[in-house]
């Protein structure tokens, strides 16, 4: 599986990209497709469409974790959290939670008064969990926001990384063999679906940037971007691996392609099909 770095150029011309030095190795002009189908709701992808348009700036957006910790109260129950970062790292919210109110109402009632206390209101709230899937959804089902399940939740996988190794060892009650590690990859992994007409591109190319181009392009502001963090360590002279999507569509392909949180692709060699893992674990392939 190749984690990548998701950008949309849909305000990007083709001309530009031409003379960039990109090393193409395989371009695909055609497509070997299933007859299974994956449904999309033309609703979401329209409310997508105009709150991008409608935003002078980028949308606020909140991620989420409702979950226990690798630490036993004084009563022997596990410790649950709710933590609440923003995309920016400019806002943060954490506080512990009940064992008797572990449920949708209550978690409602407590991203609703966040909601309201905050100064800038979020338009995208994104969760991760697999296991949180229908608790999280029911509890934010009446919010008038986008809710997005993804791994796309880069803020706050960094805060629960930070709190695993700073925070939660030092409490009383720690218990390393407690710790989640996240096995929600393998819990929602299912058989990859057809790609939906909706999101397919013309031809794609295998390509890569260097820093200094993916930079350059990031200065032109396209309509639609997600950039994941550089590691530290990071080398600024690396060629980041990616595939460019050629379409007459660059608009609408682009806001598909950003509702559907893909996070990964995935090379299946058995199966000779290339598949984009997205939301918190679901496949579609392209050929």
């Amino acid at each position: 599986m190749l984690n990548f770095i998701n950008i949309h150029f849909s305000s990007f011309s083709l001309k530009n990209l031409e003379k960039r030095k990109i090393e193409h190795k395989i371009v695909l002009s055609k497509f070997k497709l299933l007859k299974k189908k994956l449904e999309f709701s033309k609703k979401s992808s329209n409310k997508i469409l105009k709150m991008k348009k409608n935003e002078t700036g980028e949308p606020e957006v909140w991620e989420i974790d409702f979950f226990s910790r690798p630490v036993l109260n004084t009563d022997g129950k596990k410790l649950w959290e709710l933590i609440v970062v923003n995309k920016k790292n400019t806002f943060e919210h954490i506080e512990s939670v009940p064992n008797n109110l572990i449920n949708s109402k209550e978690l409602r009632k407590r991203i609703n008064q966040l909601i309201n206390s905050a100064s800038i209101k979020p338009t995208i709230i994104k969760f991760f969990r697999a296991q949180m899937f229908n608790m999280i959804s029911i509890a934010l089902s009446d919010l008038d926001l986008t809710i997005r399940p993804s791994r796309r939740t880069y803020s706050l996988f960094n805060k629960i990384t930070e709190r695993e190794e700073n925070i939660y060892p030092n409490m009383k009650g720690f218990k390393p063999f407690m710790r989640d590690y996240n096995s929600s990859d393998d819990i929602l992994r299912k058989t990859p679906e057809r790609m939906p007409d909706a999101l397919r591109g013309e031809k794609y190319i295998f390509a890569s940037l260097d820093y200094y181009d993916l930079d350059s392009i990031l200065k032109t502001n396209p309509l639609f971007r997600d950039l994941c963090p550089f590691p530290e360590n990071f080398s600024e002279n690396i060629n980041i691996p990616g595939i460019i999507i050629y379409s007459n569509r660059s608009k609408p392909l682009s806001s598909w392609m950003d509702g559907i949180e893909v996070f990964a692709f995935q090379c299946d060699i058995e199966q000779k099909k290339f598949n984009y893992r997205m939301w918190i674990g679901d496949t579609i392939f392209i050929w």
